[in-house]
């Protein structure tokens, strides 16, 4: 930097001494505009100045940091600043960040001033430098190097290179704390998300350091020992040392624990608008119990609950605790419930595909009423069982100059609810699998799904197009139609050798009974034709000889289900069951009827809904009547594969025909169906989206049975057999795509046996199991 007052000093002899100036001029301006460099010096034509203006001046040009030399001088009364400007950044390079997303390091750069086109100032590079460097030791990476190349461009420009070098994350050798008398070390990281590295660990990132997740567990820690009384618990230091090599992590915590308090009086004040009892019956401590945090920040969300019911939204309970030298507590309970509210507007955000008016339909709060908290969470709950959106949040915000009026903000995050289907594999018993199918669960944004799937294998074609309106009416009564064609195709080459074609159509409507349940009746005409080829099994030829080869039936059905899922395709929470009884009617050719059970529900294991539980259990039994002693073998019930036992191959479990001759038999199914699967559900390491992957570890079991044996095989028992029960273990990936989902299974058959088919590896597209 180089500041040349040539003139200047030997004009101005004293800080007394001041002239009026003719004229001001600023030279060697490129980048900036003149009129912004003259409203920095502030000079103006026959202004009177001195040196202390002129030293201003300078300073302010360059405290605006586009300058890197200034002179100044007088020639003629005329005032003249000559500049260089810095120069402007040209091209902008980022290489070596996989961690951070260029997208992200770009908005920050943009931020701090540093983007093509902004003027070079080496301290903002200097503070990116050292920014940088600092979120990458945040994520324990020490071993990390940020170096950012600057180099000259023709016409007064720069390239700014940043070049990252991530290096990898430490690990954590030892986690130790210090002054912990009451309770071991042991138990104290029980609940850490930092965790020591290990032999039974080594694909986990949980022995990653990482500041956040540290300060994570200093929290953790604290509440451990609040919810246990310790209300003189400190925090005295933490100190984290980091190996020569910058590989290793040492984690040390002091403590102070100090005593565990026990409650002492209980009391109750503020201007209550209800009885006093009502909230009493929540606040479940009593005199002698031992102080618990959670248990309090959970009494004061169930009295906050309570009055919120009766639309004093924004009641505020305080705890005043009391403490004594004999280790005791007393609590005060001060409810502030303020005046009732009521709901002006609901706005909704973020769903751009899906109308209002489904979201709306779902609301059980409504404008101008009253406020109350369950309605509230009740409407939340309902969106969040629609399943199109991956997140959902309602929020309050008051009605500037009220204090009883409140508009509600719906806040959604949709997900993808359109698929395309499709699934691949290859089994002994029905060759290659092919399947195709194409669905819409939010048909145009209305909430009406439409889909229509087709299936291919070497025996058989299915093709199914659905429509379903889940408000055909104001009041919640649905109607669903659709329409099906099936062809079974077998040749004397085949397992079976019959042709079977299907064709029908369906019509239903849903009431709802409650919030979670509906109670569905519907009715389908369906034409059956059955032609045999020149080896069929004993079990058709019986049941064609006993019933004819062409049906017209009308199958009468009622379906019951109740489903409280939350999470949308990957559900984290809830239940769903459903019941079903077809009946084909004594109007058409067939008499028989089927009933079927099928339900599953979620349990969390963690606040963070990543560690799941989930058990799924499927029963189906059909049978004739009248005139008809069994259920068609065309509508039996299969197992195996990955709806019902996973590592079998698709349909083969169960009851085998027979032949006159040596033909092989296969799986014909049968009319008692039993599944049942256990998952447990972990989040996969080192992925951030676990809400559109998920990845588990299952156990599967199942089999077909049936109650009406062909008299000439001698291989079918009729009834349920336990010990026939089939097992599998193993581990399935699901990824939400923005097709579909895709599913992969690894399976392993625990107790297959002579004649079981086997699937080791199954893939699908567009099923989520």
């Amino acid at each position: 930097m180089r500041i040349v007052f040539a003139v200047v000093m030997a004009v101005f002899v004293s800080h007394s001494f001041a002239k009026s100036i003719a004229d001001v001029r600023i030279d060697g301006l490129l980048l900036m505009q003149p009129s912004k460099a003259f409203d920095i010096i502030g000079f103006e034509q026959g202004q009177q100045y001195d040196s202390d203006n002129v030293y201003s001046a300078i300073n302010a040009l360059f405290g605006s940091g586009y300058f890197s030399d200034i002179q100044v001088y007088e020639e003629d009364d005329v005032l003249i600043f000559d500049v260089k400007e810095r120069p402007a950044i040209g091209e902008l390079t980022i290489d070596g960040n996989d961690l951070i997303p260029t997208e992200e390091l770009e908005k920050g750069l943009k931020f701090s001033g540093l983007e093509v086109g902004e003027t070079y100032k080496p301290d903002t590079i200097n503070q990116i430098e050292q920014e940088l460097q600092r979120q990458y030791f945040a994520q324990g990476r020490y071993s990390a190097d940020v170096d950012i190349d600057v180099s000259p461009l023709p016409r007064n420009r720069v390239a700014v290179a940043i070049n990252i070098e991530e290096g990898e994350t430490a690990k954590i050798v030892h986690v130790n704390i210090v002054g912990n008398e009451s309770y071991t070390d042991e138990e104290l990281t029980k609940n850490f998300l930092s965790e020591e590295t290990g032999y039974f660990n080594p694909f986990s990132s949980a022995d990653e350091y990482s500041k956040p997740k540290l300060q994570g567990d200093l929290e953790t820690l604290k509440s451990f020992y609040l919810d246990r009384g310790y209300l003189d618990y400190n925090l005295v230091s933490s100190q984290v040392s980091v190996s020569p090599e910058k590989r290793d992590v040492y984690i040390a915590v002091n403590v102070d624990e100090g005593q565990p308090y026990k409650i002492g009086e209980l009391s109750l004040s503020g201007a209550l608008p209800i009885d006093e009892s009502r909230v009493w019956k929540h606040i479940t401590h009593s005199t002698g119990d031992v102080f618990s945090r959670s248990e309090i920040t959970r009494i004061i969300e169930a009295i906050s609950t309570e009055l919120g019911d009766e639309g004093y939204l924004f009641t505020n309970v305080n705890i005043i605790p009391t403490k004594h030298d004999d280790l005791t507590v007393d609590l005060a309970y001060q409810i502030s419930p303020g005046p009732k509210v009521y709901v002006r507007r609901i706005n909704f955000k973020g769903n751009s595909e899906t109308r209002d008016e489904v979201l709306r339909r779902e609301m059980t709060q409504f404008e101008g009423a009253l406020a109350t908290h369950s309605k509230i969470e009740d409407s939340k709950r309902a969106i969040q069982r629609l399943g199109f959106f991956g997140n959902v949040d309602l929020q309050t915000q008051r009605v500037p100059g009220t204090s009883d009026q409140v508009d509600l903000v719906v806040s959604v995050e949709e997900q993808p609810s359109g698929s395309i289907q499709a699934s691949v594999g290859y089994s002994q018993t029905n060759g290659t699998v092919l399947g195709f199918g194409v669905s819409k669960r939010n048909f145009l944004g209305t909430g009406n799904k439409l889909s229509f799937n087709a299936s291919r294998t070497n025996q058989t074609q299915n093709y199914v197009l659905s429509y379903d309106n889940p408000y055909f009416t104001v009041d919640g009564i649905s109607r669903g139609y659709s329409v099906f064609y099936k062809i079974s195709d077998h040749d004397e080459d085949d397992v079976e050798d019959y042709d079977l074609d299907e064709v029908g159509a369906s019509v239903s409507f849903g009431y709802p009974i409650s919030d979670t349940q509906r109670l569905a009746f519907g009715a389908t005409i369906k034409e059956t034709g059955i032609d045999l080829g020149s080896n069929p099994s004993n079990e058709t030829q019986d049941y064609i000889q006993k019933y004819g080869n062409t049906f017209n039936d009308v199958i009468a059905n009622i379906t019951w289900t109740d489903s409280d899922l939350v999470g949308g395709l990957l559900p984290v929470e809830g239940y769903s069951t459903k019941a079903a009884f077809d009946i084909a009617t004594p109007v058409g050719d067939q008499s028989y009827y089927k009933i079927a059970l099928n339900s599953q529900r979620y349990w969390g294991l963690s606040d963070s809904n990543l560690y799941l539980f989930r058990l799924k259990g499927r029963v189906g039994y059909g049978a004739g009547y009248g005139d008809t002693d069994q259920l068609p073998f065309f509508e039996n019930y299969f197992a195996g594969g990955a709806r019902t036992v996973r590592g079998f191959s698709s349909s083969s479990l169960g009851p085998q025909n027979s032949y006159d001759d040596d033909t092989d038999p296969s799986a014909i199914g049968g009319n008692i169906l039993l599944a049942g699967t256990a998952e447990y559900i972990f989040p996969m390491p080192m992925v951030e989206d676990h809400k559109s992957v998920r990845t588990s570890l299952f156990i599967d079991a199942g089999n077909v049975f049936t109650d009406y044996c062909y008299s000439g095989n001698t291989t079918c028992e009729e009834g349920v057999d336990m010990s026939e029960i089939r097992f599998s273990f193993g581990f399935n990936w699901t990824w939400i795509t923005p097709i579909a989902p895709l599913s992969f299974n690894l399976a392993k058959a625990l107790n297959s046996k002579t004649g079981d088919s086997t699937d080791f590896f199954q893939f699908q597209l567009g099923t989520t199991f």
